[in-house]
Formats: structure tokens, C-alpha cells, sequence
């Protein structure tokens, strides 16, 4: 929205067509640029995993509509020379775009239906383009946004262009809301939730975490609540996600913002907060001002893998938020990243451990608060630098797409598909995420002093759980119905819990000294069914080697971004020179 806003601004007439909020087939997509023949496609691409569908995209659109410049933003943009090279993007527009794609839009309209003009283009910060002489240059970044410029929602674009459900939603589709007391109060009844930011930027820089954005810019509270107050007014709006990356990293502006907010009487929840951004009498107001939910990025139990990770914080940190959010009465999940550049099985038992403490003495069991994900190396990052130095992506062009089409449209759940850094098989290391489950659930029971019911009726459960709807309730009821699912799976705890995958209450309460056994036949089933018959072979054969000996590729003990600044070589041409910064991040 914010690039159609700047545009229209400028006195451009954009076209926004929505394919990630449509979904429409490729046989629609195609149809469109064919009859439309664009004269430039800008292309959103937030994420790197997009590639392959990018890819196709663009050849389809080379293909219909010849003449059409074709221009890529979006963090996808830090594997500029490829997209140049292979995808058959023109120009990439590097970093913030706000004000890059007015001055790039003024550049184009001079030599429409021509050759681009390289000077015009070379006045224009943050491009790449490749040259006459077919080296990339990169124009450097353009300024930032003031803070009080930064996300001016403008929610008539999605009228007009997308589907506006997809943006005013339903909160009780959401746990968090649709757990709390409070969502149910009559006067609740009926409202609508959106999506706000209150900052944009962050104050640290993961070594995981790719960002164009330099520094932090919180908005002026005057602007928050003034556009706030224009979307309650227009989609009767009662519940807010902010969804910043770094909710309440400016102190002053977050203690103007829950005492003003607290007059709207909405229901928020914040889903990007650092762990030293919090104290006890902060999150007490945050609930009492209408806050639901806070979300950490603690990414790990381990101390040596916070530092590598460079998250600027400490395991007492994380330790100290999660008690003092518990104590708060506001919800949360412990987000982890497991089998970063020096993860041991020592630093997953860190991290089991750590989970074991923040989790038992919940209300509810521990698996329904745990999100556990492995490691992805995404461009742009020391993590995914670190990995071509590693070998582990090829350093030839063909081998990072090679890469990033592996890893297109991957689901979170999907721990077949990750980067091995570490010193151990692949099994193995996709063995530690169910391992780390069991050993928290199993504490949390033994914790709680929870017997298991007999055999029987635990199967019983299950079945009954997993049972349709009864026709005798209507379609009209299905929110309600949802609501309450939601409140039986986190309220209930002890073994009729619901939980997932492989089956972890059962084997945690029936079969624990086979889980071992369990664990083997779950990953075995799960690589057949997901990988080709060669490579769950070459799997296998890692797993028996690394068994009779283990493998050694030395692991790192330091940020991984001092690490990469010591090992990367200077550049050699002017294209590498281009690449540096972008490879780098900010």
C-alpha cells in the first residue's frame, strides 16, 4: 500500500493487482498481463522463499507482454545480480521504496517503449542494474522515511483492489483474542480486527534476520491513534495487532501509548517485543490498557547461541520476561530457533531446559506455547554468508538459485529442507525438535503431578476429538464453535490435551521408555514420505557414520557477523564491489 500511496501522490495511476490476497490461477495471471501489457511491473517480494514463483512470473510476463520493465523489491532484492541475471528482473529497488520507486517511475517515463537510460537510472538511489557492460551497479541507499511518513495505511487500496476480508478479519480466529475473557464482553460483539504498526525498524541485528531498514522510527502516538480511530470508525474495529518488529524500544513513546490507547477500549496485542524492552509494572499496564498477548523473539536457552545469534540479550533476560508476561496475565508462545552455526546437543538441552522452566507452572500444557523452528539461511544475512563459505550453498550463481528454489514455499513445519551447520547428521539434528517436546511435556505432567488415565480412555479422546461437527449446528455457529474448540485445547492441560505430530501425550504417558523408538520411526516415515528414496539413503548413511565416528567442521563461537566481516575476501570486480553491501544487510 504504501508504494500505491507514494505513487498516487506523485500523480502516477498504479494498478494493484493482489496475486498473494486473490490467489488467482496462472492461467488468470497470464490472461491479465496479456490484455494489460503493463509498462512496468513492480514486483513485492518480501521474502526470499517467494523466488521460484518470481521467477515464473517474470518469464510469463516477458513472454506475453515483451515490452513491460520488470522491477523487484522487497528483501528478495539482496539477491540482486541473480534476479538480474536469471530471473530476468530489470531493476531492483534496494531497501525502503517509498521514495525510490517515485524517483525510478520519473527516470522510466523517459525513455518508455526504449533503451533504460543509465545516467538518469545512476541518479536514482537504491537500484541495481546491470550496465551496458553487464556489471551490476548499485546506486546506494536512499534516505529513510521520517517516522511520522512511515505507514500511513490507506485500507481503500485493499477495497478496491483485493479482498478486504483478508484484512479486516475475525478475531476469535485468533487464540490469543479468542482465549481471553474479555474478547467475549457484549459490547465486543461483532468487531473486527486489523493490522497497525507502531515503529518500523529495529534496535538489533540478528545474525538470522534480513532488514533493509537502518535504525528505529517510532511513530508519533498522534499518528497512531489518529489513523487508528479512522479504520475503528470505517470496519468497526475492536481488536488490533501491532505487528512491529520491535513493539516499545523507545520508552517515552510507549508510556504516551498505553496511557492514551487505553481510552479506545480495544483489545491489542503486540507481536514483536525485545526482552529487555519489558519490566513487570510495564506489562501490569500493558493488560490494563487492554493488551492481550506480547510476543519475544528469545530464539534459544542457550547463552553461546544468543551471542552467535547477536540478539543483544541475555538467558536471565528471557527467563525474567517470560515470568514476569506469566505474572501479567498476558499470553504468549516461546518462539525458538533450533540448529544455528554451532548448535550442540548441549545447547539444545540448554534450550529444553529453559522451556522447562518458563512453561511449568502454566495453566495450560507447554505444547501448545511452543513454536520450534529450525534455522533458515535467508540472503542477505551472516547466517546465509556463513553457509556459502561453509560450502554448504554453492558460490556460482546457478548454485544460490539452486538453493533458493529449494527452500521456495517451504512451510514452517517442513524440517526437511534446512541447512545442516552443525557437527552432526541430519536425523539427528531433525530429531532434537522432537525431542525437546517431549522432554518439556514430560516435565510439565510430572511438575503438575498429573496421572495419566487409562489407556483406554486417552484413545477415547482422541477419537472424540477428532470427530466432524454434528449437522445439528449450523453454519452460522462456526465462530463460536471455534472459540470453544480453542479454550478446550489450551485449558484443558493434563493428558487430554491435544497434541499433534508424532503423538507426544501418548508416548509421554503410556510409552516413555520407547520413545527413543518412537522418535526413529516418526523422522524414518516422515523423510520417506518427503524425500526422494536417494536422498532419505544418504540420510540413513550419515546417521550410521556419524555413529561409529563424528564428523568435525568446527563450529563458531562468536557472532557470526564478526565472523563473516574477518573471513569474507575484498571484492575483485565492480559487480562483487555491487553485491557487498546488499550480502552484508544493514
Amino acid at each position: 500500500m504504501a508504494i500505491i500511496q507514494a505513487l498516487r501522490e506523485d500523480g502516477f495511476d498504479p494498478f494493484f493487482y493482489d496475486i498473494d490476497g486473490l490467489r488467482p490461477s496462472f492461467e488468470e495471471t497470464e490472461r491479465f498481463f496479456a490484455e494489460r501489457k503493463p509498462d512496468v511491473l513492480g514486483i513485492s517480494a518480501v521474502v526470499s522463499t517467494a523466488y521460484t514463483y518470481t521467477k515464473r512470473l517474470t518469464a510469463m510476463v516477458r513472454r506475453v507482454s515483451p515490452k513491460t520493465r520488470i522491477v523487484l523489491g522487497g528483501n528478495m532484492a539482496a539477491s540482486a545480480e541473480l534476479l538480474h541475471r536469471l530471473a530476468g528482473v530489470e531493476i531492483c529497488v534496494i531497501g525502503e521504496g517509498e521514495v525510490v520507486s517515485v524517483n525510478l517511475m520519473r527516470a522510466l517515463q523517459a525513455c518508455t517503449g526504449g533503451p533504460l537510460d543509465y545516467e538518469a537510472l545512476g541518479q536514482v538511489k537504491g537500484l541495481t542494474y546491470l550496465d551496458p557492460r553487464g556489471e551490476m551497479t548499485f546506486t546506494g541507499y536512499e534516505l529513510s522515511l521520517p517516522a511520522k511518513e512511515v505507514f500511513k495505511p490507506d485500507f481503500t487500496i485493499l477495497e478496491q483492489f483485493s479482498r478486504i476480508s483478508n484484512f479486516v478479519t475475525d478475531p476469535m480466529e485468533r487464540s490469543d483474542f479468542a482465549l481471553d475473557p474479555r474478547s467475549h464482553e457484549a459490547h465486543r460483539r461483532g468487531k473486527k480486527q486489523i493490522n497497525l504498526v507502531t515503529a518500523k525498524g529495529c534496535v538489533a541485528r540478528c545474525t538470522f534476520c534480513h532488514r533493509w531498514d537502518k535504525g528505529y522510527r517510532p511513530i508519533p502516538v498522534d499518528d497512531i491513534l489518529t489513523r487508528l480511530g479512522a479504520l475503528i470508525e470505517r470496519y468497526n474495529v475492536g481488536f488490533v495487532q501491532f505487528s512491529d518488529e520491535n513493539f516499545g524500544s523507545d520508552r517515552r513513546q510507549t508510556e504516551e501509548f498505553i496511557r492514551r490507547i487505553k481510552a479506545f477500549d480495544i483489545l491489542w496485542e503486540v507481536g514483536g517485543v525485545r526482552v529487555r524492552s519489558v519490566d513487570p509494572d510495564l506489562l501490569r499496564r500493558m493488560k490494563d490498557a487492554g493488551c492481550v498477548a506480547v510476543y519475544y523473539g528469545m530464539e534459544t536457552g542457550s547463552p553461546r547461541i544468543l551471542e552467535i545469534m547477536e540478539k543483544k540479550a541475555t538467558l536471565q533476560n528471557n527467563l525474567d520476561a517470560a515470568r514476569w508476561t506469566r505474572e501479567a496475565g498476558l499470553f504468549t508462545i516461546f518462539q525458538m530457533v533450533l540448529a544455528m552455526p554451532g548448535e550442540t546437543p548441549d545447547t539444545v538441552a540448554e534450550t529444553a531446559d529453559f522451556l522447562k522452566q518458563v512453561t511449568q507452572d502454566m495453566p495450560v500444557a507447554p505444547r501448545s506455547l511452543m513454536s520450534l523452528n529450525y534455522i533458515q539461511a535467508l540472503p542477505g544475512t551472516p547466517v546465509y554468508e556463513y553457509a556459502r563459505h561453509k560450502g554448504l550453498i554453492g558460490r556460482s550463481l546457478a548454485a544460490e538459485e539452486a538453493y533458493l528454489m529449494t527452500i521456495s514455499d517451504i512451510d514452517a513445519a517442513d524440517d526437511t529442507k534446512f541447512l545442516n551447520f552443525t557437527d552432526h547428521d541430519m536425523l539427528t539434528v531433525r530429531s532434537w525438535r522432537r525431542e525437546i517436546i517431549l522432554d518439556v511435556v514430560r516435565h510439565y505432567y510430572e511438575r503438575q503431578g498429573h496421572r495419566p488415565p487409562p489407556l483406554w480412555k486417552f484413545l477415547l479422546s482422541r477419537v472424540s476429538t477428532a470427530q466432524p461437527s454434528s449437522p445439528a449446528h449450523p453454519t452460522a455457529d462456526h465462530h463460536e464453535h471455534f472459540r470453544q474448540r480453542v479454550i478446550r485445547e489450551y485449558q484443558t492441560g493434563g493428558y487430554f490435551n491435544i497434541q499433534r505430530d508424532m503423538g507426544y501425550d501418548l508416548i509421554v504417558a503410556y510409552f516413555w521408555p520407547l520413545r527413543r523408538a518412537a522418535l526413529a520411526m516418526s523422522l524414518f516415515r516422515d523423510e520417506l514420505r518427503r524425500l526422494s528414496l536417494g536422498i532419505f539413503l544418504e540420510h540413513l548413511r550419515d546417521w550410521a557414520r556419524s555413529h561409529i565416528s563424528s564428523r568435525k567442521t568446527g563450529v563458531p563461537t562468536e557472532s557470526l557477523r564478526s565472523l563473516m566481516t574477518r573471513l569474507t575476501p575484498p571484492a575483485l570486480t565492480p559487480t562483487e564491489g555491487a553485491m557487498a553491501p546488499l550480502r552484508a544487510g544493514r
